[in-house]
Formats: structure tokens, sequence, C-alpha cells
């Protein structure tokens, strides 16, 4: 788990201008971070995209290098406070942090034989910052809260597509979906 030397972990909350690893789900949810930098004065590198190593992440830190293994890590936060979170070793951007339904987002190359090859963006979502995602559909998200009908009719009434289920919502602050979850909780 260690690159180098004697480990050093520095941790922070989370705050608007902070970066660095969340070790667990509890990490997340409390907004702790190891190795934590305020990256408008300090300077560190995380490399989740490793050649031929697609297992770890390294994070050069105060001058040390240290590697984790993505399995064992949650996620992190980036230089420009995007946060992502490890799922079988690859990197979901999640949107939402700190809403009560996370939604994820995943993007891979589609190969169209007819076409240049281009990046596909699927969309993902969890009840709780542990579980594991689902692909963000109506379905999905009814079978979530089988028993809370009072949501299931507020989906069908706001949304009439699967794709309408990742907009935003200006004026609240927040992605529609939660909104309407944070209205609609039994």
């Amino acid at each position: 788990m260690l690159a180098s030397g004697i480990i050093a972990f520095s941790s922070a909350t989370a705050q608007k201008d902070s970066s660095g690893i969340y070790k667990t789900a509890d990490d997340f949810r409390n907004r702790k971070l190891s190795y934590a930098i305020n990256y408008k004065t300090e300077k560190h590198k995380i490399n989740d995209n490793l050649l031929f190593n697609n297992a770890d992440v390294k994070v050069k830190h105060a001058g040390e290098t240290y590697t984790l293994s993505k399995s064992e890590t949650y996620g992190y936060r980036n230089t420009k406070g995007e946060e992502f979170r490890f799922i079988d070793n690859k990197e979901y951007k999640i949107l939402n942090p700190g809403q009560k339904v996370l939604i994820y987002t995943y993007s891979v190359p589609y190969q169209n034989p007819k076409a240049l090859a281009t990046i596909v963006t699927r969309y993902f979502f969890t009840t709780e910052a542990a579980s594991s995602p689902m692909e963000l559909t109506k379905a999905n998200l009814k079978s979530a809260f089988p028993s809370n009908h009072k949501l299931h009719d507020a989906l069908d009434a706001e949304f009439k597509t699967d794709a309408e289920l990742y907009a935003y919502d200006q004026f609240h602050k927040m992605y529609k979906l939660n909104w309407l979850f944070k209205n609609n909780m039994n």
C-alpha cells in the first residue's frame, strides 16, 4: 500500500479548495480527506490512470509517493473540486456529493464502425455512499424505494424519460431528482 518511507497521513475536512483521498465511504460521508492539501496554496498529484495498472492510484504528497489499491480506496477529490469514486477499478465521477441520492457518471469510448470513436456517458445512482451503483432509470429508483408510492408518482409526474433524471435545478442549486426526493420521502 505504501510506495516509500514512513506513512505520513494528512487529513482535513473537505473544503471547497481541498484535494485528497477518501479512504472509506465513511470518510466521504464525513468529508474527511487523507493526503489533503489546499490546492490554491499547495501542490500534489493524484494519478488514477496508471499505464498498464488500473488497480492502483498514486498520490504524490509532501515529497512522498504513495501507492493505494483502488479496491481498498473509496475515491478522491481533485484540484478542480471534482469528486470521484472507484468501483471495480474504474473511476466514476460523483456529480452531487452531499445529496441524498448520489448521481454518478461513467464515460467509456464507443467505437462506431461507420464513424469516429465517441465518448458515451452513462448515469448511475446510489442511495448510500457505500452501496453499489445502479443505472439511473425510473424503474431502478422505484425499486430502491419500493414502498414509497408518493415518490413513485412524483417520479412519473416530473420525469417523462430516464434522460431527464439527471437534470440540474438552477433555482434550488441541486439536481431535480434530489429536490424531488427531499419533498417526497415518507
